[in-house]
C-alpha cells in the first residue's frame, strides 16, 4: 500500500511547484522511455515546472525539474557498511533530473527536447547545494578532471538523452526518436569519434486511420536498444542503469526507472488497435532480449557457453475495453515463450498473463 499516483501542486503565473509520488514519463517513447517511465513504482519527489507550454516568441517551451529519494528492493544484495564508509557515503539514494521540450514556431507538429538525470548515494555529511544543482554541471568528463582525479570519475551516476518527435497536424501519423548516453564523453572530440559509446536509443512510429461508424484504426511499431557497443572492447563502458558507485542501480524498489526492456536489453514491438464508440480491441507482438550484456560477460568468462543461450522472450497479446454505460470493463491476455530462461540452454518456459479491470467513467451528458 502506497500513495500511488498522488501529487499536490501549487500553480502561479505559469509556474507549478509540488510534491508527490506520481510516475513521470519523459520523452516521446510509447512502449519504452529510456530515462523516466512508469515501469517502477512512483517515488517521493519535489517538482518545479512550467504549468503549460510557455510562448517565448520563437516557439513554445516546457520544463520540469525534480528532486527525490529512491528506495532499494528488500531482496537486493546487502552492501557492507564498510564499502559506504570507504567512500564517505551513506545507503540513502538521491535522484535529481530535468526534462525540457521545445516546439518551434512555423514547424507545426515538431518537438525537440532533452533530459538529464543524476542519481547518487547521499554523502555521509549530507546533501549540499551542489547536489541539488547537478543537472547544471558540464556535460563533458574533462570538466570534472582535476590533478587529484585526472580521469574525471566521481561517485554519481548520470544519463542524458535527446529526443525528436514529428506529428504533422491532420495527418494521423507520428514518428519519434530518443537517443541517450549512459556515460560522459571526455570532450567534443570523443563524442564525435565514438558517439555509440554507452548509447541507447528508441525509434518508433504510430499511425491513425479514420474509419466509418466513428471508428479509428491505429497501428504502431517501436524498437529500443540498450546493449553495450563494441567500444566496450577497448574502454570501460557501463551497463545501462548500473553504476559501480550506486549499488541499487537506477531503480525504485528493484524496478528500473527507465525502459522496461531493462539493463543491457533490446525490445521490438508491433501492435494494432481498433477504437470505436463501444470501446477498444487490439493485438500486439513483442520480442524482448533480456540483459544481453550479462550473457556476453558470462560468455567471456566461460568460453564453453554456446551462443544459443541468449534469454529471449516472444509474446503475443490481445487487449480489449468495453463500455457499458458508466462502467468500463477491460480484459487482456498475453502469451509468452521465454527461450533459455536465466541463460540456461533449452530452459524454455511458457507464461500466460491474464488481467481483468473494472473502472467507472464519467460520460458527458446532453443538457438539452
Amino acid at each position: 500500500f502506497d500513495p500511488g499516483q498522488s501529487m499536490a501542486r501549487v500553480v502561479w503565473r505559469g509556474v507549478a511547484a509540488g510534491f508527490g509520488t506520481e510516475n513521470m514519463w519523459w520523452g516521446p517513447g510509447i512502449q519504452n522511455a529510456i530515462i523516466m517511465s512508469d515501469n517502477a513504482p512512483g517515488f517521493p519527489h519535489a517538482v518545479l515546472s512550467t504549468s503549460h507550454p510557455v510562448d517565448i516568441g520563437i516557439g513554445k517551451l516546457e520544463l520540469q525539474w525534480i528532486w527525490g529519494r529512491l528506495k532499494a528492493s528488500k531482496w537486493a544484495d546487502t552492501v557492507p557498511a564498510t564499502w559506504y564508509d570507504s567512500l564517505s557515503l551513506s545507503p540513502k539514494h538521491f535522484i535529481t533530473g530535468a526534462v525540457g521540450s521545445f516546439s518551434p514556431r512555423g514547424l507545426p507538429g515538431v518537438t525537440v527536447g532533452g533530459t538529464r538525470v543524476y542519481s547518487e548515494m547521499v554523502p555521509a555529511g549530507g546533501l549540499g547545494l551542489r547536489d541539488y544543482l547537478l543537472v547544471l554541471n558540464g556535460v563533458s568528463k574533462s570538466q570534472l578532471a582535476t590533478a587529484a582525479n585526472p580521469t574525471g570519475n566521481d561517485t554519481r551516476d548520470q544519463m542524458v538523452s535527446l529526443f525528436f518527435r514529428w506529428a504533422q497536424p491532420g495527418s494521423g501519423f507520428e514518428a519519434y526518436v530518443e537517443w541517450a548516453r549512459n556515460d560522459h564523453a571526455w570532450d567534443i572530440r570523443d563524442a564525435l569519434l565514438e558517439p555509440e559509446h554507452s548509447q541507447g536509443y528508441t525509434l518508433g512510429f504510430r499511425q491513425a486511420v479514420p474509419l466509418s461508424g466513428n471508428r479509428i484504426f491505429t497501428w504502431q511499431g517501436e524498437l529500443t536498444h540498450l546493449e553495450r557497443a563494441t567500444t566496450m572492447l577497448v574502454r570501460d563502458e557501463p551497463i545501462y542503469y548500473e553504476d559501480w558507485a550506486v549499488p541499487p542501480g537506477y531503480t525504485q524498489m528493484g524496478q528500473v526507472l527507465g525502459a522496461a526492456v531493462g539493463p543491457g536489453g533490446d525490445g521490438q514491438y508491433l501492435g494494432a488497435d481498433l477504437f470505436a464508440p463501444w470501446g477498444r480491441l487490439g493485438f500486439f507482438a513483442r520480442r524482448q532480449v533480456r540483459d544481453n550484456d550479462a550473457y556476453w560477460q558470462m560468455a567471456i568468462r566461460n568460453p564453453d557457453l554456446n551462443e544459443c543461450c541468449h534469454d529471449v522472450a516472444l509474446s503475443l497479446g490481445a487487449r480489449s475495453l468495453w463500455f457499458l454505460n458508466d462502467v468500463a470493463l477491460g480484459a487482456d491476455a498475453t502469451l509468452t515463450r521465454d527461450f533459455n530462461r536465466y541463460y540456461i540452454e533449452k530452459n524454455d518456459k511458457w507464461n500466460l498473463n491474464l488481467a481483468l479491470s473494472v473502472a467507472w467513467r464519467r460520460q458527458a451528458r446532453d443538457s438539452r
